[in-house]
């Protein structure tokens, strides 16, 4: 991932993006045609090494261009738009199986086909559309003269840097030797814990223990991501415009805790499914604050770059956490899986609700000038 940034810095976000972008849609793409698990084994690491660095590099690009109150409604947008698409997908992959004359045997290869074959071609429309770093004001055409200073104006005013700075070993050990940036790793693993938990498992659950077709299951997985959509979208919004982002990470945590136990103790089917809606808002919506409340206390360029490598490389592990605590031995209803992220989400509510009191504290002493944040006099936690 940081590699992967570090190549988006050399040859340019448009370039970098877009080429990772059809390279994921060409292995996509090449598994529809697949005949030797030798092979897809390949093609599997292939495609894990493009996705790595997709996403860092997007939210960096991000950060880099806009100020701390303007930057987590345009994460979010980019973010949940990749979520709808996701939880669509079971639809749109059950119609694409369709395609097959023998959709139980062959149905699986015109998913992988259609798909990336769409993908390469969005990479390919990607180059034109994706602008260059900030600082490289030459290379940024589409903006006039006036514009380019008042982005580079508004930007140093915003947090006291406009210009590259290199990735350093001591920076890197600066962003992991910070507790807060533990901190926000953390709730970034819990949220991508819940995520994957609905992504992956909301349907198996809708199916068995709700006892409706696979069909009405995909079509049901939906409207929840729907839900979580506009509700993290609208709560990051609403963050940006309060100029708060700890708060509303703990009503975030609270209602995923809610939901969770919703879909995991009572019998009635009904309730499950609201449940559903408030779990899978919640851990999206924890998801983004996770990476808006890092990059908010982050002054330059060189540790923008590192911590969006290093939170997307935490956040991973929660895939692996929701698919090795969601067992087969407790289907249909997964009880324990949905119990083991329910506890994570808490533990995350708790060391939130420390971390911000320890802020205030920080910024106290460096209000009486007993300290200085980031080695600067000026600059303050985002809370």
């Amino acid at each position: 991932m940081l590699p992967s940034n570090l190549a988006l810095q050399r040859v340019g976000p448009a370039n970098w993006l877009s080429a990772l972008c059809v390279t994921w849609g060409i292995v996509t793409l090449c598994v529809g045609f697949v005949r030797d698990w030798r092979v897809l084994s390949v093609l599997r690491v292939v495609l894990g090494c493009v996705e790595a660095g997709l996403f860092p590099g997007a939210i960096y690009l991000l950060s880099s261009w806009y100020r701390k109150y303007d930057y987590q409604k345009r994460a979010a947008g980019y973010y949940l738009i990749g979520q709808m698409i996701s939880s669509f997908g079971n639809i749109l992959a059950y119609g694409l199986t369709q395609i097959a004359h023998n959709p139980e045997r062959d149905g699986w290869k015109w998913i992988f086909i259609v798909e990336g074959a769409l993908t390469i071609g969005f990479g390919v429309l990607a180059w034109f559309v994706i602008p260059d770093m900030p600082y490289n004001v030459e290379k940024n055409k589409w903006l006039s003269t006036e514009e380019k200073d008042v982005v580079k104006q508004s930007l140093l005013k915003d947090r006291g840097d406009f210009e590259e700075s290199k990735v350093t070993w001591k920076v890197i050990k600066s962003i992991l030797k910070r507790p807060h940036m533990w901190a926000f790793a953390i709730l970034a693993l819990a949220g991508a814990a819940g995520s994957y938990s609905f992504l992956l498992f909301l349907p198996i659950i809708f199916r068995k223990s709700l006892g409706y077709s696979m069909q009405l299951s995909l079509i049901l997985t939906a409207p929840p991501a729907a839900f979580a959509t506009m509700y993290a979208f609208g709560l990051s919004w609403a963050s940006d415009k309060i100029r708060l982002r700890g708060y509303f990470v703990l009503g975030h945590c609270t209602i995923t805790i809610v939901g969770l136990c919703m879909i995991a103790f009572p019998s009635s089917g009904p309730t499950r499914f609201a449940g559903s809606f408030l779990g899978q808002a919640g851990c999206s919506a924890m998801l983004i604050s996770a990476n808006a409340w890092g990059m908010n206390n982050i002054r330059t360029d060189a540790e923008r770059n590192v911590y969006s490598a290093w939170v997307t490389g935490i956040s991973a592990i929660g895939g692996i956490y929701s698919a090795l605590v969601f067992r087969q031995q407790d289907s249909p209803r997964y009880v324990p899986g949905v119990v083991a992220v329910g506890a994570m989400v808490l533990f995350t509510l708790i060391l939130v609700a420390l971390t911000i009191i320890w802020m205030r504290w920080m910024n106290r002493k460096a209000d009486q000038g007993k300290l200085l944040i980031e080695g600067s006099r000026t600059f303050r936690y985002i809370i």
